[in-house]
């Protein structure tokens, strides 16, 4: 078995290798990303929030509705309890009650809005409880089918990673080291395949003599254009 076919199947392996660890740092990214459910949760605070606020001013119109009332059934009972009966403080208590009526509609217009904003606002509330619910059921499941991809993963790169260390073994060092540098210089392509006489990383055609010297597989053979290890194939 030549070098340079061992070096050709011990970039096949780092390739995998390669895709394979890059797929699983997205996948770890994607898991440790919950911005979609922070998200989600911030507008629930917030929607719960406005809620509290409505609420509180529903409660307050509520009061002063009811004060209101409380203060015409007392003007109403002097009124017709019998004990005034100068005609100046009964029209008085008349005029009175035409303005604290007048004033209650007012109050009650108010509560009326208020209940209309409460009640908006609980819909509000309930849609964004229901879309942190819907945001936490979708992370599970897609965390699920992720952390299955993960675990299938792990076990490739394992598997890969013991061939690859057997696949090395076998390479001479000073060829090894090569093959390391050129993975870091030509972007993890170190061997490129010879097709049609041309190399078929960088496309520059190849000299007859350079062609041959590739074909025997004795010594190792680089391009003289991009300088990656050839490989017959």
């Amino acid at each position: 078995m030549s070098q340079p076919f061992k070096l050709h199947r011990l970039q096949q392996i780092d390739s995998q290798l390669d895709q394979k660890r890059s797929r699983l740092a997205v996948i770890e990214q994607i898991l440790q990303d919950d911005s979609q459910l922070q998200a989600a949760q911030a507008v629930l605070a917030k929607n719960e929030q406005t809620l509290e606020d409505a609420r509180r001013i529903l409660r307050q119109a509520e009061a002063e509705v009811q004060a209101q009332r409380i203060k015409i059934e007392q003007n109403q009972a002097a009124l017709y309890g019998g004990k005034i009966r100068n005609p100046k403080e009964l029209q008085d208590l008349q005029n009175e009650a035409g303005a604290l009526k007048r004033y209650l509609a007012v109050l009650e217009d108010r509560q009326l809005e208020a209940m209309i904003v409460v009640e908006e606002a609980e819909a509000e509330h309930a849609q964004a409880a229901a879309d942190l619910a819907n945001s936490k059921a979708r992370r599970i499941e897609d965390n699920a089918a992720l952390l299955g991809e993960q675990t299938a993963l792990l076990k490739d790169v394992a598997r890969l990673e013991d061939e690859r260390t057997a696949t090395a073994s076998t390479i001479e060092e000073a060829d090894l080291t090569l093959y390391e540098e050129l993975r870091v210089s030509r972007r993890g392509n170190a061997v490129a395949q010879i097709q049609d006489n041309s190399c078929a990383a960088c496309g520059s055609t190849l000299t007859p003599g350079t062609i041959q010297a590739a074909r025997s597989g004795g010594i190792l053979t680089r391009c003289t254009f991009c300088g990656r290890i050839l490989y017959m194939g």
